[in-house]
């Protein structure tokens, strides 16, 4: 009974990650981002394109999600991790490839300066 209730919410939780992916997705999509435009569209300013890219799982201060996603306020991650996270995404967080260039460059250190 117990090994059921854990799978219910391993099953929960994955859907529940999977919803606010898709979610995500489909609200930087109806935002205006073209992924075919190399960039074309993506707002020029970091904290604009945090709010559209990332606030919707993140929080709008990189407060995250309890037990959903990660807290980004405060840890001082890396650049370069943020970017690769961003460009190749990973089980709980869709990739956004075309992020790119200076855009992603902005994005990343903001995202490392959150306090």
């Amino acid at each position: 009974m117990k090994g059921f209730r854990i799978l219910n919410k391993i099953i929960a939780v994955g859907f529940g990650l999977f919803a606010m992916a898709l979610v995500a997705v489909l609200l930087i999509y109806g935002q205006g981002f073209d992924p075919a435009s190399s960039g074309d569209g993506l707002p020029t300013e970091a904290p604009e394109l945090y709010q559209q890219a990332c606030a919707q799982c993140h929080g709008k201060r990189g407060e995250g999600v309890v037990n959903v996603t990660p807290t980004l306020r405060g840890r001082g991650l890396p650049p370069e991790r943020i970017k690769a996270q961003i460009q190749k995404g990973s089980v709980k967080m869709p990739a956004f490839p075309f992020i790119q260039g200076e855009t992603l460059e902005r994005l990343a250190r903001y995202v490392s300066g959150l306090k």
